[in-house]
């Protein structure tokens, strides 16, 4: 074979080799596409915490957590006696319920008192009562002399440090005078107080205390409110407790009426009167206008009474004799507790 012949040879050798490596080669299938997602149809699990505190978890249990979102403003409502939170979703608002737990009982002591009720305690003229309801402590005025109040709740084993509130009915020192007594052993209380009361007294007691001037119908805490300030001459709030058995209205002097403080506590909250406790202010009055007065308050349909302080030895008799049962002996020392049920003796 010439050199031409072994070279076209070679030449047709290879071209089938190609042809045949060519045959056997396979194409690559197309990669599958990575996974994009549906946002929204699997939402991610979130860790952020939710945005309003008080409640450990709104997300279900189960493989799908749901990403926890702000309350629309205005979607909180309560009533009914349990608690319970509820979320719904499907859209962007989300729909919260909460209702709280039932009424406690209120109990009120009576710290300071110029009438005499546990002899361990010092009577004197003035008032103040520890108010405990809702979890909450307030008191309502501080008597006239500090060492005698811190002396009475020592004795009583109540802590000063403990009161969350202080509401000041007015401006008379039988009722301010153990304010700054209280605030110099460390209690940090908010201090409810008239708008008419004096710059200078304001300012002293903004030094060591947060100094709120009330207004009518505001809320202290749950369940306690004020009448705001009442009155011409001298001018004074009350206390109104909201309770299962009614409204209880606490009052200091009473200086703008007592009847008139009780028409104002029936119309801010339109609920009937369970019980009247405090100094009613009828000491210097006849027994005819006495009588009116009683026959107000039967009227107006207050069911119980517990009179003290300034209403006088002669009012606080006739009381007793109108209301029989219903009348409740008040003086230093004194725990008066409304259970849902009503007075618990």
């Amino acid at each position: 074979m010439n050199g031409y012949g072994q070279w076209r040879g070679i030449c047709i050798a290879l071209f089938g080799i190609l042809i045949l490596i060519a045959c056997q080669s396979t194409v690559s299938p197309e990669p599958t596409p990575v996974p994009t997602g549906t946002l929204g149809t699997t939402p991610m699990p979130t860790t952020l915490p939710l945005p309003f505190s008080g409640v450990d978890s709104l997300c279900p249990v189960g493989p799908t957590p749901c990403a926890p979102t702000a309350p629309t403003p205005g979607a909180v409502s309560t009533s009914g006696s349990s608690s319970r939170t509820s979320v719904e979703q499907g859209s962007d608002e989300i729909s919260t319920s909460v209702t709280t737990s039932a009424t406690q009982p209120l109990t009120i002591t009576i710290l300071y008192d110029n009438n005499a009720y546990d002899e361990r305690l010092k009577a004197a003229w003035g008032f103040a009562a520890l108010v405990t309801y809702q979890h909450r402590t307030l008191l309502f005025d501080t008597g006239g002399d500090g060492p005698a109040l811190l002396g009475n709740m020592r004795a009583l084993g109540i802590d000063p440090a403990g009161v969350e509130d202080v509401v000041l009915s007015h401006i008379h020192k039988d009722h301010t005078g153990g304010l700054g007594a209280l605030l110099a052993v460390g209690a940090r209380p908010v201090v409810y107080l008239l708008p008419s009361f004096p710059a200078d007294f304001k300012r002293q007691v903004g030094r060591t205390a947060r100094v709120v001037e009330v207004t009518p119908g505001q809320a202290l805490s749950e369940g306690i409110f004020t009448t705001g300030e009442m009155g011409d001459r001298i001018r004074e709030q009350a206390l109104v407790i909201r309770t299962d058995c009614g409204l209880v209205v606490m009052t200091g002097c009473a200086h703008p009426g007592i009847v008139q403080i009780i028409a104002r506590a029936q119309e801010l909250f339109d609920a009937p009167v369970y019980l009247v406790v405090g100094g009613f202010h009828l000491r210097n009055k006849s027994k005819s206008e006495i009588a009116t007065i009683i026959e107000g308050f039967r009227q107006m349909g207050v069911r119980k009474v517990a009179p003290c302080h300034c209403t006088g030895d002669r009012a606080i008799a006739m009381f007793a004799s109108e209301y029989g049962d219903d009348f409740i002996s008040a003086g230093v020392g004194r725990i008066i507790t409304v259970e849902p049920s009503g007075v618990e003796r």
